[in-house]
């Protein structure tokens, strides 16, 4: 399916996309403020830098936290964001609006990165951030016709615009999987190269059968059976990677 329109604030399709386009910085900002959205944080300034300082180096974003604070000013004066008294920040109706348009692009470049360009899964994430930015919306049309219509990122989060949810209902991450137990991968964490070259290599990746073979939370750490051997994963990594119960049926991560 296309994805819809972007729109301004009385919901009509802008005449001049390239011209109403926010900038590189902002639309980082709103894909990580997007993310947060989709796990159900509600993060703070502080919070929000950390999240920020996971973005590759190329982006050129400032992390001090007065930088992080003064682009939050400014993305409330263009009505993206609010600051609550609790100081956490949310998107508005707007802000959405454009988080689901950064997510939609960045998910469609990290596709385009492994499907198309044939480039490990562990460089997806770094190089969609360079091309996100530049895909005018006949681009993104074309470039989803050629991959056949993905709901999901290769990395297992949704394709805002294809009607798939935040997370399915039977979704839980990896530390609280019952050992003997099969799961089927839904999403793994994207940011970190060297962790994604581990779990690539142990195929826990998305759509991928896995099974926590031993649990000792007492050390911090569980053995996970594969499709390909059986590894150790620290909880603070199983935290950060969502599976669901095998029903026997994986589906894919395309339609």
């Amino acid at each position: 399916m296309a994805p819809p329109r972007k729109q301004n604030g009385t919901g009509h399709a802008h005449a001049g996309e390239a011209d109403q386009r926010l900038s590189p910085g902002t639309e980082n900002y709103l894909l990580c403020l997007y993310k947060l959205w989709e796990d159900d944080e509600t993060p703070t300034i502080t919070q929000l830098t950390d999240t920020l300082r996971q973005l590759p180096e190329t982006e050129g974003l400032g992390t001090s936290v007065p930088s992080v604070a003064g682009m939050i000013r400014r993305m409330q004066r263009q009505s993206l964001v609010d600051v609550g008294p609790d100081k956490r920040i949310r998107l508005t109706k707007q802000g959405l609006e454009g988080g689901e348009d950064i997510a939609r692009r960045h998910r469609l470049a990290e596709w385009l990165v492994v499907e198309l360009l044939g480039m490990g899964l562990h460089q997806a994430h770094n190089e969609a951030h360079r091309l996100e930015h530049g895909m005018s919306q006949d681009f993104q049309e074309k470039l989803i016709e050629r991959l056949g219509n993905p709901k999901r990122s290769p990395f297992g989060r949704p394709i805002p615009g294809t009607g798939e949810p935040k997370m399915p209902a039977n979704a839980l991450t990896l530390d609280a999987a019952v050992p003997g137990e099969t799961y089927v991968v839904d999403r793994v964490p994207e940011e970190d190269a060297q962790l994604l070259r581990f779990l690539v290599d142990s195929m826990i990746v998305p759509e991928k059968i896995v099974t926590v073979a031993e649990a000792t939370p007492y050390l911090g750490v569980m053995e996970v059976a594969t499709q390909q051997n059986r590894v150790s994963i620290g909880y603070n990594v199983a935290r950060q990677i969502v599976v669901r119960p095998n029903d026997g049926d994986s589906g894919s991560s395309r339609e």
